[in-house]
């Protein structure tokens, strides 16, 4: 009898009531399950980091249900998502588990507007609709709020949030959640203020930089694993090509009935929506569409399309990504390569995830891209993992306040609250905290906060307005866009729409005619025109995307960190700094502030200038020094958040603050450290030249 077996029936007695709930159907459990249930069940804080579809979910909800149950009279776990549509998935997976066994579960999100009329046990919900809820969730049943009653938190897909507003944002909210619980615990309306935090990831790199963000006291639970990946081909073509070579073929069809294409824009989402029903017409493949942009009832038709019938291509932003179940895929295509190895493991683990192997196709626009794609597959099948890159999030301050002024009854916050919430939830990022006040004053001085007559602040006018409308919740921030709006089925199609191109559009692959714009919506109709119609282009995300591709080819080339191989060709030499978007700006601040006009380009993966200056700009990258940098910075501060598309409330920060936010971005001092030990390196290998002239535009 193997440890393993023991080690389940030992599990299994102390799941007494949730073993048939969740795993009597399987009668074993998976290694992460075995790993950290036992924890779970003695109330300690975890990170759980394993592949996807390996059961990370029920390893962290059974064992919870069974604490909670157990030890509570009314008790709720509040199970934090990064999107709708995976909220969607696990309340889908669970209620089917637990509706028969006197749990209750609900969600909530800007697409479900829940009504609550008791405690629930479950509480799915996006970090939006969370900060939603502490605002909006007083109750009159004797729990005064409904949150009031939550023991435990679960984090699922954190490594999507960590790094981002919406992280920092969370680690905002969790604070006002423990400050709640207090309060709960001090007026009986809970019988505990504890709250046990479970967060789940992928395989990270560096597993302990999400752990010491949300759960300082808790530890990694971490399970390996890895599938074999089979290439269904060799060749890296256009996906065009590839459809007509492949996807046109009988065998091909018969061989893979679920496909899964993923892009890296809506726009080519669309477009290649399109070519797919053009090309396969006559085909028996159900052909659909998902992307942010696209309506709820739109994505949610396509998400049941691909979970119930036989034969469906689905062509998909990020958004089909993160573990929402949409049935068995057998074949997973990658339109062109993503920008990081996460993205590339989280878009190849979403085939064949009951088997041990997944079958993917790679396609590619150009040489680079073709490069790229070699480097992600073969980060994959060695287990390479690249770090992730950090945007801004210091305008969650300002976000955080107006919302912890929401969340009181009488819409005010003495400053001492205030500034109790700021250091308590800045100690991550600061050692000193004396700037608490200079944000409140900041606050006060742009009239964003107002002192009422008892000495409180509260928040002026159109704050008001702005929350009536649900606006002050999201940290995201989208330029405007209009909605495209189908006249014949009386529904929106889609959102954030920048503008067209011509009177006729294509989206979800069908053919509309536009018949009328007013104001913020293109109203639309079918049409008969056999004509293709153009390609919606969608209001951009105001973000930078951070390009960690360079990463992976540098780990394919065996190239060191500190190893920056140049070429010269055509009077030009192109170094090979492969540090990916966080590198280019760090050298666009350099070529401001030492005047290197000779630099003529700069991108993620190289820096070109003319020959002649070679010495002149290898000297200057490796002379650099922090505190000039730091002085540089401070007397540009504002051009600088511009380029880096920070958030514009952040000119109401401390300029400390301001500042640490852009070093953060761009990682100056390990930039400054590895820039000073360079070497560049002349190659002179000629497989190694032909790899990197591929990354020359």
């Amino acid at each position: 009898m193997d440890n393993d077996y023991l080690e389940d029936i030992n599990i299994k007695n102390r799941l007494s009531s949730t073993w048939d709930m969740f795993f009597g159907s399987y009668g074993r459990l998976k290694d992460v399950q075995r790993k950290a249930i036992p924890k779970i069940l003695d109330g300690k804080d975890i990170l759980i980091c394993s592949p996807t579809a390996s059961g990370k979910t029920e390893a962290a909800v059974a064992p919870l249900v069974e604490r909670l149950k157990s030890n509570f009279k009314v008790w709720t776990i509040l199970y934090v998502c990064p999107t709708r549509a995976l909220v969607n998935d696990i309340y889908e997976r669970l209620y089917s588990r637990l509706i028969y066994y006197d749990v209750n579960i609900l969600r909530k999100t800007g697409d479900y507007q829940t009504e609550f009329k008791t405690i629930p046990n479950i509480l799915i919900t996006t970090p939006e609709s969370f900060d939603s809820l502490l605002c909006r969730g007083r109750i009159r049943n004797g729990f005064g709020h409904i949150l009031s009653c939550v023991y435990a938190v679960v984090l699922d897909e954190v490594h999507l949030l960590y790094g981002t507003s919406r992280g920092e944002q969370v680690r905002w909210l969790l604070e006002r959640l423990r400050r709640l619980k207090t309060k709960a615990f001090r007026e009986k309306w809970c019988e505990d203020e504890r709250i046990q935090i479970v967060a789940m990831s992928a395989t990270m790199k560096e597993p302990e930089n999400i752990l010491k963000y949300y759960i300082p006291n808790g530890e990694i639970i971490k399970v390996e694993g890895k599938r074999e990946i089979n290439l269904i081909s060799e060749e890296v073509s256009l996906i065009y090509e590839a459809i007509s070579k492949y996807f046109c073929s009988i065998d091909f069809q018969n061989r893979f009935k679920k496909i899964l294409i993923f892009c890296n824009s809506r726009n080519k989402v669309d477009d290649l929506t399109a070519e797919l029903k053009k090309v396969l017409n006559s085909s028996k493949y159900q052909i659909v569409s998902h992307h942010g942009s696209l309506s709820k009832s739109e994505r949610e038709e396509a998400e049941e399309i691909l979970k119930k019938h036989e034969r469906v291509i689905a062509v998909s932003s990020a958004t089909f990504e993160i573990g929402i179940d949409i049935g068995s895929i057998d074949l997973v295509v990658l339109a062109e390569p993503p920008l990081d190895m996460n993205s590339f493991f989280q878009r190849i683990g979403r085939g064949n995830r009951k088997s041990e192997k997944i079958d993917i196709l790679l396609c590619a626009e150009n040489d680079a891209q073709r490069l790229i794609q070699k480097a992600m597959l073969f980060c994959a099948q060695n287990g390479i993992l690249s770090g992730t890159a950090s945007g801004d999030i210091f305008h969650v301050i300002f976000q955080q306040i107006i919302s912890y002024i929401f969340q009181s009854k009488d819409l005010k916050r003495s400053k001492e609250a205030l500034k109790s919430l700021i250091e308590s939830c800045l100690k991550y990022h600061f050692k000193d905290l004396s700037f608490a006040d200079d944000i409140i004053n900041n606050l006060i001085l742009s009239s964003h906060l107002v002192e009422a007559n008892d000495g409180k602040l509260t928040v002026k006018r159109d704050w008001q307005d702005k929350f009536s409308n649900g606006q002050i919740h999201s940290t995201i921030r989208f330029t405007n866009g209009m909605s495209v709006y189908d006249l014949e089925k009386n529904k929106v199609l889609a959102t954030n729409v920048q503008n067209f191109q011509s009177k006729r559009i294509k989206i979800t692959a069908k053919n509309k005619e536009i018949i009328d714009v007013q104001r913020n919506s293109i109203i639309v109709k079918n049409s008969s025109d056999k004509l293709d119609g153009g390609v919606l282009n969608y209001a951009p995300y105001e973000t930078v995307f951070f390009n960690m591709q360079p990463y992976a080819v540098r780990a394919y080339l065996g190239l060191e960190d500190k190893t920056f191989p140049y070429i010269i060709q055509d009077n030009f030499v192109y170094v090979f700094h492969l540090g990916s978007t966080q590198r280019e700006i760090f050298i666009k601040l350099l070529m401001r502030m030492l005047d290197l006009k000779v630099i003529e380009a700069v991108n993620p993966f190289l820096v070109q200038f003319n020959k002649s200056y070679c010495k002149e700009v290898i000297s200057s990258l490796k002379a650099l020094n922090y505190y000039s940098m730091i002085e540089f910075i401070e007397k540009d501060v504002e051009l600088i958040e511009k380029a880096l598309k920070i958030n514009p409330h952040n000119k109401i920060l401390p300029k400390e603050i301001r500042l640490k936010e852009i070093i953060r971005i761009i990682n100056l001092e390990n930039e400054i450290k590895l820039f000073k030990k360079a070497e560049f390196q002349d190659v002179t290998n000629k497989q190694l030249a032909m790899h990197l002239k591929n990354l020359i535009g």
